[in-house]
């Protein structure tokens, strides 16, 4: 397994995606890291990664340079032959994902760690940027969004297609964020290097000093705090970014008392001295500095955008403040200054919501299943990573392209049903596309002789059917014709294709088979399965999945019904045999 991950510098290799790469090279694979040069590469090789200079690789908008990094990367992929291309936006997600996939790269991969346009954005600015996502969106097999509100945005306007674009979310170095880690002692060791008494309210940010970070708002904050609040300012200097901050702006913050300790590698400590974490910024996709804040339980408090929404509980962990307001800052700073008791218990739900939603080893899994997913609808299984070791008997795992004649005999056993009815060799191909769509879930449970149960669900069933005629219809007509020429058979075939997701207004996701072998019946595999299937629909943040049973199947209904699925009414997929709808919901 030969993996390369491309940014523009080196700084996001290291701080951004050094673990997905450390996990390659756990894999006895290949890691490459490749971008622009710079003072973080002798980290990123010491973690086993090969590291690849990208020439004309910047930070700043230029054409000239970024046509002369795309030629580069031609040349560097050509040379190194990378089984994935996992690329970063802004800049190397575009380019990088046309040059991947135009050189021959057999699995291309994108995140998208924050659109570089909202909504809220002037209309030139987004038909611009969004332009660009949905070019350069059709060149990869797979995407990855950060953040919620970006995924329902490319999907919603089908920016990027829906099947191929799940939620990543992020996170962070759960152990080396601990506040725990550091005694009282050490706090106050810290707290009097960066020149705080034991009275001081210690109020820290960390961000690239530039003026889409909010520091001008929180300069203009800072002035109204008074002498017992001590103001950090932790992050580089971003001279080639248009909105650096002006030197006549930081020597006159620095005048008003705010310190100004550049970049640092133990922010960790830094944290640790730290009474509030503040972030006013004016952008972000899920921002790093915020979560790493919010598990060294700190109280945050951040502007009201996107990216701060999914880690500031509003109230809860910290407060959230309109954009550009400093009066708003400055007032829910001293709200949670002056109020120890109010700092404790903030930080303390701060820590629990990170330990639930920022742990950077989820983040890492849900990329190597990415690749796998991926890599089998496109056959490149023996080039991915190992599934997971498997657990307690039965094992319960994601199926694989040879498990779709198992699956499909399994399906057949099944009393109940019409899609039995046009016999294995059409499960068999029903279940190879399943499994092959990346917006599908197939868990099969397996003992020494192989599959012995299953689960299979889609995020959208209609989205499924269409990759399944397209993919398969012929062979599966082929196989099914001699059951298709009876008028009944014919006439529920219709029927289901007529059925799809339900029609307008349905519910996309849906649960479609769980089936078991007799000797596994009331032996809770069942269940099991079907509580490995509720992670999946978390991972991938759906709403709410539908499954559709016949009305007199009783022990169906009691299984789903016993898995959180509520009764949401009558229907007919087939002419008079009334069916029952269940909703499981987040």
């Amino acid at each position: 397994m030969r993996v390369a991950h491309l940014t523009t510098v080196d700084m996001s290799l290291r701080f951004l995606v050094l673990p997905q790469l450390r996990s390659v090279v756990e894999l006895d694979g290949e890691a490459y890291g490749i971008s622009a040069p710079g003072p973080f590469v002798d980290e990123v090789v010491a973690a086993g990664v090969r590291f690849v200079p990208l020439e004309g690789s910047t930070r700043g908008w230029s054409l000239g340079d970024d046509l002369r990094a795309a030629r580069a990367l031609w040349g560097i992929l050509r040379q190194i032959r990378p089984d994935v291309l996992h690329t970063h936006n802004p800049k190397p997600g575009v380019y990088g994902r046309i040059v991947g996939r135009l050189a021959g790269v057999p699995l291309v991969v994108n995140t998208v760690h924050g659109l570089y346009a909202t909504e809220d954005d002037r209309p030139t600015k987004r038909l611009g940027v969004y332009l660009l996502e949905a070019i350069a969106s059709r060149f990869s097999d797979a995407e990855l969004v950060q953040n919620p509100e970006d995924l329902a945005l490319l999907t919603r306007w089908r920016i990027s297609a829906p099947e191929k674009t799940s939620l990543l979310g992020n996170g962070v170095d759960l152990e080396r964020f601990n506040s725990e880690r550091f005694t009282a002692e050490e706090r106050a060791l810290i707290r009097e290097e960066i020149g705080a008494g034991p009275d001081h309210v210690v109020v820290g940010v960390v961000g690239r000093l530039v003026a889409e970070k909010g520091y001008p708002e929180l300069f203009a904050a800072a002035e109204g705090l008074g002498d017992r609040y001590l103001v950090l300012a932790i992050g580089p200097d971003e001279p080639d970014k248009p909105d650096a901050l002006p030197r006549e702006m930081v020597a006159a913050a620095e005048s008003a008392g705010v310190r100004f300790l550049g970049m640092r590698d133990d922010v960790d400590r830094l944290y640790a001295a730290m009474d509030i974490f503040v972030l006013p910024s004016h952008r972000e996709g899920f921002p790093r500095s915020a979560m790493e804040a919010a598990a060294m339980g700190l109280p945050v408090v951040a502007t009201d955008i996107r990216g701060c929404r999914q880690v500031v509980a509003d109230g809860e962990t910290g407060a959230l403040v309109p954009v550009e307001d400093p009066d708003a800052l400055r007032a829910a700073i001293t709200a949670i200054g002056e109020s120890a008791e109010a700092r404790r218990e903030m930080g303390v739900k701060a820590r629990l919501k990170a330990e639930a939603e920022f742990d950077e080893r989820r983040v890492v899994e849900i990329v190597l299943d990415t690749y796998r997913r991926a890599g089998r609808s496109k056959g490149l299984a023996r080039l991915l990573p190992p599934a997971p070791p498997a657990g307690p008997f039965p094992q319960i795992r994601g199926a694989r392209p040879e498990d779709a004649a198992a699956v499909a005999g399994l399906h057949a056993e099944i009393a109940t049903g019409f899609l039995p009815r046009l016999g294995v060799g059409f499960l068999r191909h029903l279940y190879r596309a399943l499994i092959e769509w990346p917006g599908a879930d197939v868990l099969v449970a397996e003992d020494q002789a192989g599959p012995v149960g299953f689960v299979a669900a889609t995020a959208d069933t209609s989205a499924f059917y269409r990759f399944f005629l397209r993919r398969h219809g012929l062979p599966a007509l082929l196989v099914a014709l001699p059951r298709l020429v009876r008028p009944s058979v014919l006439r529920r075939a219709v029927e289901t294709l007529r059925y799809g997701g339900g029609g307008a207004g349905a519910v996309p996701a849906e649960l479609l088979a769980v089936a078991l072998s007799t000797e596994l019946r009331g032996r809770g595999v069942g269940g099991r399965l079907l509580a490995e299937m509720e992670a999946c629909y978390r991972s991938r943040r759906l709403p709410s999945v539908r499954v559709v049973v016949g009305a007199d199947n009783a022990a169906s209904l009691a299984l789903f019904r016993s898995a959180g699925f509520v009764d949401a009414g009558e229907m007919a997929v087939h002419a008079g045999e009334p069916s029952l709808e269940l909703v499981w919901s987040e």
